[in-house]
C-alpha cells in the first residue's frame, strides 16, 4: 500500500471499530498527511462542526478541555482531529486531559480539568481522536497514549517514505522539469533518513539547482547541518 492508502485505511479502521479510540500518525513536516486525513474524513461525508472538530497550533489546557468537550454536540463519529499537537503533549495538565479522553475506567472514558481558581469539571468523551504530528519519534511524552490505539510513524518506515516522494515529485517544484527534478533527488536521496528530512528540505535543493547548478550540492549539504 502506498501512504495514503495506508493513511486512509488506519481512518476507516478508527471509525468503524467500537474499541479503538485514536489514531496517532507522525511524519516530517510537508508530506500532505493533514491533507489526507481530512480529505478521507471528507470524502467519507463528515462535515466539520457536524461530525468533526479540527484543531491545530498553540492551545492552552483549559482551551483543550473545552474542545474535547465539544464532541459532546457532535453527530457519530464525534470526532477530534488534532493537528500540530506540541502545544498539548508538552504540557503535563493537557497531556493528562489527552489520557483521559484515550483511557477507559469502568466502561467510560471521564476528561477532568482541575485547577485552583476553578471547580473541578468532567465530561465523559465518547469520541474518536486523530492525532498528527512532525515529530512522532522526539516526543518521548506521547509513550503512555501509544498502546491506546492505531499509531503510523512513517518517518520510521524508510521505503515507503522514499517511495511516497518517488510518486509525488513531478507535483513539487514546477519550475523544474521532471529530468532536473530526478537529477536533483538521486543526489539528495542519501539524506532521507536525517531527523526532519521533508518535502520542504527537498524543495530547497531544487531551488539552490535552479539558481546555481555549479555548486548547489554543496550549498544544499551545508544548509543541512542544522538539522
Amino acid at each position: 500500500m502506498e501512504t495514503r492508502e495506508l493513511i486512509e485505511e488506519y481512518v476507516d479502521i478508527l471509525l468503524n471499530s467500537p474499541d479503538i479510540h485514536s489514531l496517532i500518525i507522525g511524519s516530517p513536516a510537508g508530506l500532505g498527511k493533514t491533507t489526507i486525513v481530512l480529505n478521507k474524513i471528507a470524502n467519507m461525508g463528515l462535515v466539520e462542526d457536524r461530525h468533526f472538530v479540527y484543531q491545530t497550533g498553540y492551545i492552552t489546557p483549559l482551551k483543550f478541555y473545552e474542545f474535547l468537550s465539544r464532541c459532546r454536540t457532535l453527530e457519530l463519529p464525534k470526532l477530534i482531529v488534532l493537528d500540530d499537537i506540541d502545544s498539548i503533549i508538552l504540557n503535563k495538565t493537557s497531556l493528562g486531559i489527552l489520557k483521559c479522553a484515550l483511557t477507559e475506567a469502568r466502561g467510560k472514558r471521564i476528561v477532568k480539568y482541575e485547577s485552583r481558581s476553578s471547580e473541578e469539571k468532567e465530561f465523559e468523551f465518547n469520541g474518536k481522536i486523530i492525532l498528527i504530528t512532525n515529530n512522532l519519534s522526539d516526543n518521548k511524552q506521547l509513550a503512555p497514549v501509544l498502546d491506546r490505539g492505531i499509531v503510523y510513524n512513517f518517518e520510521k518506515d524508510l521505503p515507503i517514505f522514499i517511495k511516497y516522494i518517488e510518486t509525488h515529485l513531478t507535483e513539487i517544484y514546477p519550475s523544474l522539469n521532471k529530468e532536473e527534478k530526478i537529477e536533483v533527488w538521486e543526489r539528495v536521496k542519501r539524506f532521507v533518513g536525517m531527523p526532519n528530512f521533508s518535502f520542504r528540505v527537498l524543495n530547497r535543493a531544487f531551488a539552490f539547482y535552479k539558481n546555481n547548478k555549479k555548486n548547489w550540492y554543496e550549498l544544499f549539504v551545508r544548509s543541512l547541518r542544522k538539522l
